[in-house]
């Protein structure tokens, strides 16, 4: 018998057996299929027995899989117990929250809180993974994602913290240089500076009420935001980001916004700026107050946007 058996194997497990399906327990906590079904592969060898009977559209249990099912529905049952008398002990949240968030996002607008965080809540422990990747919460064990983009379907919670607002910015050098442009148009004949990602260059979205897709061009493009704001202020060209991350150089005039009877986006549908948590019976008071404190923080509406 191996006991290196863990509270989300049999956590997947009675998920699998309620819904009858992989793809459901995979919709509802943002994982694949394909995981969830190498999770179950991996229970099924470490207590030694065929768990599951797997048919082309369901799954059911083995005779061995109900016993499974009855005795680890009791554990979890007093896991939860037990987790809710800690927490309602505890005088102040406390233990680790893992949180993922956007690179620049957190460098901007999550590292610069911390200390306060860490002082006012001593007994609570931060692990920051910066990364532009999805993580998967429940494999990775994220208790919080801070997610930046348009809100998809999902089983998670969700905190909106803003609507993302987006600015088309240039340099005073680059502007007295080669004019500002005036409509969507104009800019085909500028040197536009744009992020390119996995699925190749973005494209950016113009219009007054409904917003249009632009294939512009330029003579610098990179994976890296940072990157491009630094080759924008620098005169090489006109940008098109959000207000959170070059809100700084607006301010103090290393860039200036262009076209501002216009709306600009990435995309044609409104984006968040958003966190995001499983959707579990009970929020940990630990998560709980992150969240409230970062939506303290940036206020309504967010500081970067006033």
């Amino acid at each position: 018998m191996n006991y290196d058996v863990s509270l989300l194997d049999i956590k997947l497990f009675l998920m699998a057996h309620q819904f009858g399906n992989f793809s459901e327990v995979a919709r509802r906590l943002d994982m694949t299929p394909s995981s969830v079904s190498r999770k179950m592969n991996q229970l099924e060898e470490k207590v030694g027995t065929k768990l599951l009977h797997r048919h082309t559209r369901a799954i059911s249990l083995t005779e061995e899989g109900i016993a499974f099912a009855k005795h680890s529905a009791e554990i979890i049952r007093q896991y939860d117990l037990v987790s809710q008398r800690i927490e309602q002990k505890a005088d102040s949240p406390r233990g680790t929250v893992k949180i993922s968030a956007p690179v620049a996002f957190a460098r901007l607008h999550i590292s610069p809180f911390l200390s306060e965080l860490l002082e006012l809540y001593p007994l609570l422990n931060l692990e920051i993974h910066q990364t532009d990747s999805f993580m998967d919460p429940a494999q990775e064990a994220i208790d919080l994602l801070v997610r930046i983009g348009v809100p998809q379907n999902s089983s998670m919670r969700m905190k909106q913290f803003a609507t993302q607002n987006y600015v088309m910015a240039a340099s005073p050098s680059y502007l007295k240089l080669h004019g500002e442009p005036k409509t969507p148009e104009e800019l085909l004949g500028h040197n536009c500076l744009v992020f390119i990602g996995t699925k190749g260059l973005q494209r950016w979205f113009i219009g007054i009420e409904q917003l249009d897709a632009f294939d512009v061009s330029g003579s610098l493009y990179s994976n890296n935001a940072d990157t491009l704001v630094s080759g924008a202020v620098g005169g090489s060209g006109i940008v098109l980001f959000p207000s959170w991350l070059i809100n700084e150089e607006l301010k103090a005039g290393k860039l200036v916004a262009i076209m501002k009877n216009y709306r600009g986006s990435t995309s044609a549908e409104q984006q968040t700026v958003s966190a995001l948590y499983l959707n579990t019976d009970k929020l940990a008071p630990k998560v709980r107050v992150v969240i409230d404190f970062l939506a303290k923080k940036y206020g309504t509406p967010c500081y970067w946007d006033r």
